[in-house]
């Protein structure tokens, strides 16, 4: 078990690219991921504290619990899904790992240790807030919480053990195996389906505003659908009555039997695929390395223009790795959509008369400065999905030293990087814009054109501003493409910048006058665009330091 652990550890250092980062770094990101981590908390413990509060009215309140464990038991599948399949077939370290006098038990049980690890961070965020209210509401003695804690460590187990297997089953069973795009791209759009589905069965289902006691007696009604999920998810139920008994010898019973589940299963399961994993791998790898592109010699190449080029190259990278398109490209384009199915679903329901009294009482604020700061603040909510720019330095992995030897100007290649970032933002910004014109119909074209024309300015700001964040941190040792982004430390300060611009974009537009915060507005991101710009110019050399 020491060579499982070791191999844990290391490959779990080689995903996080802990190697590389310097004590300062490190521990600035341990503040931000603290920060992050508390405002998740504090809204979870929020919501939670609300439902248990009505549901112990009702003497009810464990049926929270209920709902939660099979959100997170649901939520793991579903997220194991898709990074077990990179985790498993797509990551760079198999063919380092592959030659070495390793067991194939042990790749297998050190891989699924570290996609269970990260389950954690997930589960702890959720559960604790969830756990740690329902004690102090119901004023349980200390073993509640450590009855908890064990809890919150077995329950990812079998989730992320049975999802795993079900992935390395369809990649050993479907030719499809041969062929790493067409498993990523079919990943991508079945988890698109599932993602739209939920979405629009959660719209449906649910009511107009409800006090906590209508929210507590729906989810009461809502208590046979929960108990038959214990069908499906077996630990559930020794996991909820771990809780209700977490003083007494039947808590204690119900325990032992989800760990004897989980530890049966994880067992059972690493040993199965141990014996196909290596083979389906190494089948997949010599497929790869034997496929190569036949050059077409007669090929006629046209000269074309330097912009045009570069970033047509930068988007042929995004569309054609299927991970960095699902990543990048992809939220943009779809959150909006997402976003909006409430709210279409819940227009379908309300009568056409409730509408149209709706759409009058934002009409009266939809021309001032509250409606512009509403409408810039969604429309910059939704850049935060674009991670092209910020990823920009970092997708290109070793091959990003390639910039330092062609003969262009670093301040040309930043603005080139950028470009297809700022061109993608155009989609939420076109789209907000016109679901609201359909929505409302007195909003001004004059109000249509301001808002267009200050949210590209901050489209443009803030594509600068964090293309300049990757430089300075570049995460150029990745193992996987799923990395760049879902384990990329820089993700944070693009969310914290926007945040910042939307707080400032409500306190001027909540004091001042339309034409007085448009004007405001308008000339900051103008200097602000501007002095990035002398900047990059002037630092070329210091900038593109950290890229060796």
């Amino acid at each position: 078990m020491k060579d499982v652990f070791r191999l844990t550890k290391i490959l779990l250092k080689n995903s996080l690219n802990k190697n590389n980062g310097k004590q300062n770094s490190e521990k600035g990101k341990i503040i931000l991921y603290i920060l992050v981590y508390g405002y998740i908390v504090g809204i979870v413990a929020y919501v939670s504290y609300a439902c248990i509060s009505s549901l112990i009215s009702l003497n009810q309140e464990i049926l929270f619990l209920n709902i939660c464990f099979s959100g997170v038991i649901f939520l793991g599948i579903i997220q194991t899904l898709f990074t077990s399949l990179n985790f498993l077939f797509f990551s760079k370290d198999i063919e380092n790992l592959l030659p070495l006098p390793i067991t194939p038990l042990k790749i297998i049980m050190s891989k699924f240790n570290c996609i269970i690890i990260s389950q954690y961070f997930v589960c702890t965020a959720i559960l604790f807030p969830v756990l740690i209210t329902y004690g102090v509401l119901l004023n349980c003695a200390i073993q509640f919480y450590l009855v908890s804690l064990l809890i919150i460590a077995l329950l990812p187990i079998v989730p992320v053990t049975i999802s795993s297997f079900l992935i390395i089953l369809v990649m050993k069973a479907t030719k499809i195996v041969k062929n790493k795009e067409a498993v990523q791209y079919l990943s991508v759009f079945l988890t698109i389906a599932l993602v739209i589905g939920i979405q629009i069965l959660s719209s449906s289902t649910s009511g107009n505003n409800i006090t906590n006691m209508e929210l507590a007696e729906n989810l009461v009604s809502k208590e046979n659908t929960i108990n038959n999920s214990y069908k499906f998810l077996f630990t559930l139920k020794p996991a909820i009555n771990s809780i209700i008994n977490y003083n007494n010898l039947n808590g204690v019973k119900n325990l032992i039997i989800l760990f004897i589940e989980s530890l049966i299963i994880y067992v059972t399961v690493c040993y199965i695929v141990a014996k196909k994993y290596i083979k389906s791998v190494t089948s997949f790898i010599s497929k790869g390395n034997k496929e190569g592109k036949k050059i077409n010699s007669s090929k006629v190449f046209f000269e074309s223009k330097l912009w045009k080029t570069y970033v047509k190259k930068e988007f042929k990278i995004l569309v054609r790795n299927p991970i960095f398109f699902m990543q990048c490209i992809l939220p943009s384009i779809l959150f909006p959509f997402i976003f909006s199915i409430p709210l279409v679903v819940e227009f379908k329901k309300t009568e056409s008369q409730n509408i149209s009294i709706l759409t009058e009482y934002f009409a009266g604020d939809i021309n001032n400065s509250v409606g512009f700061g509403i409408t810039l603040v969604i429309i910059l909510v939704l850049y935060i999905f674009n991670f092209i720019s910020i990823t920009a330095i970092s997708r290109d992995g070793r091959d990003a030293l390639f910039m330092k030897h062609i003969p262009l100007s670093m301040e040309k290649q930043i603005f080139y990087k950028i470009l297809p970032g700022i061109i993608l933002n155009i989609i939420p910004t076109l789209y907000v814009l016109v679901f609201e014109k359909i929505l409302i119909s007195q909003v001004s074209l004059e109000m249509i054109l301001s808002v267009c024309i200050i949210s590209m300015l901050f489209n443009i700001f803030n594509n600068y501003l964090v293309i300049l964040i990757d430089l300075k941190n570049p995460k150029l040792n990745w193992i996987s493409e799923y990395a760049v982004v879902k384990q990329n430390f820089n993700m944070l300060f693009q969310f914290i910048i926007i945040i910042i611009e939307c707080g400032i974009i409500v306190g001027i537009c909540g004091y001042l006058s339309l034409q007085k915060a448009q004007s405001i507005l308008f000339i900051t991101v103008i200097i602000g665009i501007v002095f990035i710009r002398r900047y990059i110019k002037s630092k070329q050399i210091k900038i593109f330091n950290k890229i060796n």
